[in-house]
């Protein structure tokens, strides 16, 4: 007779298993939402902040961790990017986001933010590949890459529920090229609104 019943066996790891995600679940609810506009720019985070042409931007993410004391506020979540670029690519991100604030007395928000994740980019044109000693049109299904982000930022409070923020990130993404350009440096300008699910 066997120590134990497969079946059995089978019904107790899915039963811990749903217990254990039902924990996490509750415990990773998503305590924030965050939706924001951005101006995308190619270059590095110096010089004019501001840099024409637009390349619009979208952002929406949600704090999952959330803990706040009298001024210090730190926050771990999710951010979902979209960013066009007409002459160059399009991409995706998705990123785990860390915050770390500091609330003043008369409300506003100062805020360090940093966030890790992949970066999806489809080039802009058509694509070529070499086949035969020609070249020849190609599918291109995207380049995956690595984006790292830093930035700073103010957030300021409408309600207990809604807040408007204002930030500036800089990114930094490989790999880019060949060898002698490996990453590329990027940097976004934005605003946006705060939406506190448990005010």
């Amino acid at each position: 007779m066997f120590l134990f019943n497969t079946h059995r066996l089978r019904y107790a790891l899915l039963l811990a298993a749903a217990l254990i995600a039902t924990e996490s679940v509750a415990q990773f609810s998503p305590k924030t939402l965050r939706v924001a506009v951005y101006n995308e720019a190619f270059g590095v985070p110096w010089g004019p902040i501001t840099k024409l042409p637009i390349h619009p931007t979208v952002s929406l993410g949600t704090d999952f961790r959330v803990r706040s004391g009298k001024h210090w506020q730190k926050a771990l979540g999710l951010d979902l990017y979209y960013y066009y670029q007409r002459s160059f690519e399009h991409a995706l991100m998705l990123d785990v986001a860390y915050r770390l604030g500091y609330r003043f007395n008369f409300g506003l928000q100062a805020n360090f933010h940093t966030a890790l994740g992949y970066k999806h980019a489809i080039l802009a044109g058509k694509k070529y590949s070499l086949k035969d000693g020609e070249y020849q049109p190609t599918s291109h299904f995207g380049k995956a890459q690595a984006n790292l982000k830093v930035g700073l930022g103010l957030e300021y409070p409408l309600s207990k529920r809604y807040s408007i923020t204002a930030d500036y990130k800089a990114m930094a993404v490989a790999p880019f090229g060949d060898r002698l350009l490996p990453f590329s440096a990027n940097t976004f300008l934005g605003v946006g609104l705060n939406i506190h699910l448990k005010p």
